[in-house]
């Protein structure tokens, strides 16, 4: 299943803190095939996400181990797509 995933910052001063496990755990998850693109936003704090998975659930759990999403800074919303 893919999903398109929009990220919002909803609080941008717990970012600076966890800004390298960020791109840490945006790595890994990248290798493992969970997120196949991220782009971050130009009109606002945010990123939008291309993530394949098994399920919504299992795309919540996973980009759940992101530090700003754990932390609360950043959450998401999940939209499943398909391919053209």
């Amino acid at each position: 299943m893919y999903l398109h995933v929009t990220g919002t910052v909803t609080d941008p001063s717990g970012l600076a803190a966890h800004a390298a496990d960020e791109a840490r755990v945006l790595r890994e998850l990248k290798a493992d095939g969970v997120v196949l693109s991220a782009f971050r936003r130009n009109d606002r704090p945010g990123a939008f996400l291309l993530v394949e998975a098994g399920s919504v659930r299992d795309a919540q759990d996973r980009l759940g181990r992101l530090p700003y999403a754990a932390n609360g800074s950043l959450t998401f919303e999940f939209i499943e797509v398909s391919r053209l």
